[in-house]
């Protein structure tokens, strides 16, 4: 506004609408862009599968005792895969339960699976058995993450934790 207070056209500024239009679409494209951000980006890949590893054990634990039936994790060796199942489940429930299993992320490759006092399994699927009374078997899950650095989960059979330590565990 001049001094004689009249509009001139160099005086022109951005509207209200337009402002909003602007916050609109930059709103819009976050909208989209973000959630398509891979998680493994702002993740660490030993501390998500260490978290799911930790937590799903002592569901297990709590499960089997709480239903009073047998809980067990899959770990597929081959397919760099962990998952849930029990005895009662039907042929179509554990292939759902496979599909919708954890994969490792980040380049992780499960190693072998270690028993006490069994042999150890390299390929395949190893079961880790988690009982009523509140024991499992006693097992350890050898990983080797994308940078070659090893890392293993160490069950113990009457221990709510897993042991989660920066080298492989042999029996």
């Amino acid at each position: 506004m001049s001094r004689t207070g009249q509009w001139h056209s160099e005086d022109k500024g951005f509207t209200l609408i337009e402002l909003m239009v602007v916050m609109l679409l930059i709103t819009i494209m976050l909208g989209v862009t973000i959630p398509r951000l891979d998680t493994s980006l702002l993740q660490d890949p030993r501390k998500k599968t260490a978290r799911w590893m930790i937590n799903t054990v002592s569901a297990l634990r709590a499960a089997a005792t709480e239903k009073q039936k047998s809980q067990i994790l899959v770990v597929d060796v081959d397919d760099n895969r962990l998952w849930v199942t029990d005895a009662e489940m039907d042929d179509e429930a554990q292939k759902g339960a496979a599909e919708n299993g954890f994969a490792l992320p980040g380049g992780m490759r499960i190693m072998e699976v270690q028993f006490s006092g069994k042999e150890s399994v390299g390929s395949g699927k190893a079961m880790i058995v988690f009982y009523p009374g509140g024991y499992s078997d006693q097992a350890a899950i050898n990983i080797e993450t994308g940078d070659s650095e090893r890392m293993a989960f160490k069950i113990e059979p009457l221990l709510p934790r897993v042991k989660v330590v920066d080298q492989w565990i042999s029996y």
